[in-house]
């Protein structure tokens, strides 16, 4: 198949790989992987690559997330959601909403922020979860993030709601026991929904029930019993023809000229794009590119390659992904 994104409305309860693994198997696609990822109890845009277009999930520009947290107070989790355990109990916060805006507030820019413990960045090639589930304290750098902005959107003794728009790596379970901390309490994510991640929006998403409705082949199933195989019978949903899955997903699809229309791009004659796809070199960048910047390579509305410009004695430049 051609290379294309999809977006999925994830529900909770169920993890990203849980969602890869269902459009893998009803799609018949090889080749799906998320942009990245949620935690189970979270909801909202997953991104997803579907075929070829795996290999360019290097190149989506993902530097704006937008995350709509509600953070309950009085308890601090150890894994900064309601899954985990509570490590730390504090009072609530007696402060009114002037307060928590001016909290809020200095929570903007620039600032260091350590991964959780409960995360998938990796330390010795292992994820932390991986030490965090055997009690194993793993110390891991600080790393650079920015908050964009913080909208708060309801505030009582309880809870906290807040939008928050930031960089890619920003982890809101983090900033929710740190806001909280500020407070003068303790908390956790209570509900996390992603609206936004990079160039994908939530309205353009394709929820789980809808997913189900264009595989089933019978009515009547709950988008559980279609997609995870969860039947009360213990028998699987059968499903139509992985082709009539595709052509019905085909409003959700979307090009990767359209995802990565951040990069400049070379439109090639039939000739070019033939020479580049056979792996021969690349033309010039367009007018603007400097060295480092990449740009695509484009035949009609087909993308042909990713380039990046490059210098080694004379300018010379090298294809770097290629759909």
């Amino acid at each position: 198949m051609r290379p294309a994104f999809l977006v999925i409305d994830k529900p909770a309860g169920i993890t990203s790989h849980d969602v890869v693994a269902a459009v893998r198997a009803v799609t018949g696609i090889a080749k799906v992987g998320h942009t990245g990822t949620l935690d189970p109890f979270a909801t909202g845009a997953l991104p997803l690559a579907l075929g070829p277009a795996t290999k360019l999930i290097q190149f989506v520009d993902e530097s704006v997330k937008v995350y709509d947290a509600v953070i309950a107070f009085g308890a601090q989790t150890d894994t900064g959601d309601p899954s985990g355990k509570v490590v730390r109990e504090a009072p609530k916060p007696c402060v009114d909403l002037a307060e928590v805006l001016e909290v809020v507030r200095g929570f903007v820019g620039e600032r260091m922020q350590k991964p959780p413990a409960y995360s998938a960045v990796k330390k010795g090639g292992k994820p932390l979860y991986y030490y965090a589930r055997k009690g194993e304290p793993v110390e891991v750098p600080a790393r650079p993030i920015t908050i964009h902005d913080i909208d708060v959107r309801h505030y009582d003794q309880d809870t906290l709601r807040v939008v928050i728009r930031c960089s890619r790596g920003t982890y809101a379970r983090v900033l929710a026991d740190e806001v909280a901390a500020a407070l003068g309490s303790a908390g956790h994510l209570a509900a996390l929904e992603r609206p936004r991640s990079g160039p994908f929006y939530l309205e353009d998403a394709i929820d789980m029930a809808r997913l189900a409705v264009l595989a089933a082949a019978e009515p009547g199933h709950t988008w559980e019993e279609v997609l995870l195989h969860r039947s009360r019978k213990g028998e699987r949903v059968p499903w139509k023809r992985r082709e009539e899955v595709l052509e019905a997903l085909a409003p959700w699809m979307r090009r990767p000229l359209d995802v990565l229309k951040h990069l400049p791009l070379a439109d090639l004659r039939a000739t070019d794009a033939r020479r580049v796809a056979r792996g021969g070199p690349p033309p010039p960048p367009p007018p603007g590119c400097g060295i480092g910047d990449r740009y695509l390579l484009v035949h009609g509305d087909e993308l042909i390659a990713v380039a990046e410009s490059t210098i080694h004695g004379p300018s010379t430049l090298r294809v770097v992904g290629q759909s």
